[in-house]
């Protein structure tokens, strides 16, 4: 009897302990709870991306915030995703040809705060990033040029483009819409989202063409490199009207999957958060999977089982592709 209660102790103990090492993880109310997709993909979808990206940073507090068609998890101590993840469909790239007047002009698309992610923030007495958060938000040490190369400006993880793309229009108008939420956003100097960061966007759309359909994971990375100029050299925080310090990325990552010659093959670009990228420079952006991860803290495809080779080499049947 004493080593049955014993046995119990040490396994409560070793629940106790394993549970406490996990991050502060908070599921959204938006969709059904049990999962982890975007609410409008499908098997085939949430079958490329082998699993959700898992974490393996310090002990935050983190919420699951799903929409039609992408998947923002949110470290609301950090202000900023970790990750954002969406699919681009065999037809994308026609329907984001068909939808660029009218409704999809964007006039009456804001950028606002997740619901979620504020409610759960002002649990926890913590500020949330609003839409004045951008306003005027380069810090000193990063002035704004006479062109506005330098200005920080709100980049989409997800992007609009792609977002307007998928499902009927009534889909794509709500998924526009749905991109403009703050949870799918991060401080992104305006030239450097355009254009190297938009043409891998672009580049997105035309791998699902060729292969079917691709899935997509982007975010920002946070680890200053001393050869690059700012704000890849050193982590600097916006300054805008509300207050609320965002960090500023050092670098973007963007990794796609898809299925070559019928199996899963991917891609992962580490774009230096600089202004004077051009598409040329997209090329030198090409990096092993692991290289992401270890800068990111995550690990991608985690159900994939050995994927070693995938995340350690660069597959070059990418390159050329597209770009």
């Amino acid at each position: 009897m004493k080593g049955l209660r014993a046995f119990f102790v040490a396994l409560t103990v070793c629940i106790a302990t394993v549970f406490a090492a996990q991050p502060a993880y908070v599921q959204s109310t938006k969709g059904d709870s049990t999962h982890w997709t975007g609410l409008n993909w499908t098997a085939d979808d949430t079958a490329l991306f082998g699993g959700a990206p898992v974490y393996r940073g310090k002990d935050t507090h983190l919420i699951l915030v799903r929409y039609h068609f992408f998947v923002s998890e949110y470290d609301v101590d950090q202000l900023s995703p970790l990750w954002v993840a969406h699919v681009d469909e065999q037809d994308s790239v026609l329907k984001d040809r068909g939808r660029k007047t009218g409704a999809w002009g964007r006039k009456d698309d804001h950028f606002e705060p997740d619901a979620n992610v504020a409610a759960y923030s002002k649990s926890l007495g913590l500020p949330f990033v609003t839409d004045a958060s951008y306003t005027n938000a380069n810090p000193p040490g990063l002035p704004v040029d006479a062109k506005g190369y330098f200005k920080i400006t709100r980049g989409h993880m997800a992007s609009n483009q792609e977002m307007k793309s998928l499902g009927d229009q009534a889909a794509g108008l709500e998924s526009q819409k749905q991109s403009f939420s703050l949870a799918n956003v991060v401080p992104q100097m305006q030239h450097n989202n355009a254009p190297i960061w938009a043409k891998l966007e672009d580049d997105c759309l035309q791998w699902a063409e060729k292969l079917g359909r691709v899935a997509v994971i982007s975010g920002p990375v946070f680890a200053p490199d001393p050869a690059l100029p700012l704000p890849a050299n050193k982590v600097l925080f916006t300054e805008g009207k509300d207050g609320v310090r965002i960090p500023i990325p050092t670098h973007f990552f963007k990794i796609i999957i898809g299925k070559i010659d019928g199996k899963v093959a991917a891609v992962g670009f580490l774009v230096p958060h600089r202004a004077d990228l051009s598409i040329a420079d997209l090329k030198k952006c090409v990096v092993p999977i692991r290289q992401i991860e270890t800068l990111a803290k995550l690990d991608f495809m985690p159900a994939s089982g050995a994927n070693d080779a995938m995340e350690t080499t660069v597959d070059e049947r990418w390159l050329g592709s597209a770009q």
